[in-house]
């Protein structure tokens, strides 16, 4: 790809254009000018400079930035293109910075007496609100504000640069973009659109040059690697107490608990409701990843890595050659491939000890029946329930037997729900929702009737219990 020059053609005092600038477009393989008539275009006709212009291009003088981007842009696909103005900074609004953006390659600006000034005119920079202007010698301890416009004048090699850059590197991303800007030997200064982490491996940088840093802001949402980024500033030097003082080990609850509110979510169907509980689950995943990241232990990227490496080697049957008939067989495979992962676990191994009891012993219940520890039917289940339930009635109340008997009892029911094909967590979590709802029922007629809860008779307590049962039945009242 060729060069893009930026080329203001106002004469100097005595009448006559900038002889660095008319070098340069006598350079240029194309030269671009708005209209057939007006200054530019007399200029170069003066000059013997053959031009096009933006009509013969396919666009009106009036042409938005973006459209007079992109045909530089094809223009410079096939050597060195420039555009020119009447004078610089009477240049396209923001076109400097639009070709930087879009661009791979670097910007000259002809003819500007300094790369401040390159650099606060091309960038539409405001100088009276957020500019910021620091001589490279200044930026070691420098307090800065990442929401303002920066300078950094008198840059005058590679080496001062990447020092720049490294304590920057406190302050930004890494990704955090940087333009140089550099004199050129024939006049005019080159603007080169770089980033923080590049900074630190530049070859070389011309005495004289400034660095523009702009403003680091959180924009709108923006996809997930957005989402990334505002994490990292929240975790950064400048950012929030509470996110700074985060471990792996005081998220843990919070990731608990906003799973069970997603999951809450489901149950209601209310898709909404969802969406904004996922996020909540997947601000924990980013969070925890940043602190990886910030450990140097691991990323966010060896977070997606692993998964998508899992998925490809539990799906052999999807990306590999192995071929199935159900979706049983298909988790056979699963519990298999998960064994192989890591053998000397044991099959109950991987069942983690910090698993909610319930859902442990759900997890234990299927992995053991699927390693052939399993009844013949249901009825053995069942059986096994009522032996469980005779030793119970056997013990003392609040004997440690009584404690192991009842465990016993409840792990054989969650056999009976694996049996029969439902969830037990779930199940239980449902009946925890019922049982709330009517005896908040029960609260509202008992406050209503004047007669409070703890003086019912067991007979008024039933005859609630019986109401509120017919209330959730018939939609009446506030159970729903």
């Amino acid at each position: 790809m060729g060069t893009i020059a930026i080329i203001g053609l106002e004469p100097d005092a005595e009448g006559m254009p900038d002889v660095r600038a008319v070098a340069r477009l006598r350079d240029a393989g194309t030269v671009v000018v708005p209209s057939a008539t007006g200054a530019p275009a007399a200029a170069l006709e003066s000059l013997g400079i053959p031009a096009v212009t933006l009509a013969e291009l396919g666009l009106t003088e009036r042409a938005s930035t973006t459209d007079v981007v992109e045909v530089l842009l094809r223009c410079a696909a096939t050597g060195d293109v420039a555009f020119v103005a009447g004078g610089y900074p009477l240049v396209r609004e923001g076109l400097i910075s639009a070709v930087l953006a879009r661009g791979r390659g670097n910007v000259d600006v002809f003819p500007v007496a300094s790369p401040l000034q390159v650099l606060v005119l091309a960038l539409d920079v405001d100088m009276t609100a957020d500019l910021e202007i620091v001589d490279v010698d200044a930026v070691p301890g420098l307090d800065l504000r990442r929401d303002t416009h920066l300078i950094i004048t008198g840059v005058d090699n590679a080496l001062e640069a990447r020092a720049a850059g490294s304590y920057l590197r406190g302050f930004y991303a890494a990704e955090h973009t940087v333009v140089v800007a550099s004199g050129l030997q024939g006049g005019g200064f080159e603007l080169t659109r770089t980033t923080l982490e590049e900074i630190a491996s530049i070859a070389t940088v011309p005495r004289g040059s400034a660095l523009y840093i702009s403003p680091s802001r959180i924009e709108a949402p923006g996809g997930f690697q957005e989402l990334v980024r505002i994490i990292a500033v929240l975790r950064g030097p400048d950012g929030c107490p509470w996110d700074r003082e985060q471990t792996h080990a005081s998220l843990a609850p919070h990731m608990i608990e906003e799973a069970y509110e997603a999951v809450a979510a489901i149950e209601a169907a209310d898709p909404d409701s969802l969406a904004d509980e996922l996020g909540d689950v997947l601000l924990q995943v980013v969070l925890n990843a940043q602190i990886g990241a910030d450990d140097g232990t691991f990323t966010i990227d060896d977070v997606v890595a692993s998964i998508i490496t899992k998925i490809r080697r539990r799906h052999p049957h999807v990306f590999g050659e192995v071929s199935v008939e159900s979706a049983e067989e298909v988790t056979r495979n699963w519990d298999a491939i998960k064994r192989g992962e890591k053998p000397a676990r044991g099959v109950l191994g991987e069942v983690p000890a910090a698993f909610p009891s319930l859902m442990r012993a759900q997890k234990i219940s299927r992995r053991a029946a699927a390693a052939g520890f399993e009844w013949e039917d249901i009825d053995g289940v069942w059986a096994k329930v009522h032996e469980e339930i005779d030793e119970l009635k056997a013990t003392h109340a609040g004997s440690p037997e009584a404690e192991e008997e009842l465990g016993d009892l409840l792990f054989t029911v969650v056999n009976v729900a694996r049996k029969m094909g439902i969830d037990a967590e779930t199940a239980l979590r449902r009946t925890c929702e019922k049982f709330t709802a009517r005896f908040e029922e029960m609260e509202r007629v008992s406050s209503e009737e004047g007669r409070p809860l703890d003086g019912l008779t067991a007979d008024e307590w039933d005859g609630l219990w019986e109401d509120a049962k017919r209330v959730e039945r018939t939609g009446e009242g506030s159970v729903q």
